[in-house]
């Protein structure tokens, strides 16, 4: 991986079909967007949460394609079927592998 990135969507507990349809929808996007190399889906069911590991060219290609995301209300549709709405949304910037450790 050259640069990781985790993002979790928490979904209400009546609401994770949707989130997953939604991603379904949205994520082919993502997986074109200028400096994407790729992002896999995981489900914890038991939390009603889905998690993207996402890699990335560079963090500053992650960061353009957020502010994309918000400029074309991704971020806004999916408010009403987190808990906690869109702030609840987690993105861990992990960037690049340490190979010290």
């Amino acid at each position: 991986m050259k640069n990781l990135v985790i993002v979790s969507f928490p979904a209400k507990a009546d609401t994770l079909e949707i989130l997953k349809q939604s991603l379904k929808e949205a994520l082919p996007d993502t997986r074109s967007y200028d400096g994407c190399i790729s992002v896999d889906t995981f489900i914890d069911e038991s939390s009603n949460t889905v998690h993207l590991i996402e890699d990335w060219e560079s963090l500053e290609h992650q960061a353009s394609y957020l502010n994309w995301r918000i400029e074309t209300g991704l971020l806004t549709a999916l408010e009403p079927i987190l808990e906690g709405g869109a702030a609840a949304i987690k993105v861990a910037l992990c960037g690049p592998k340490y190979e010290e450790i």
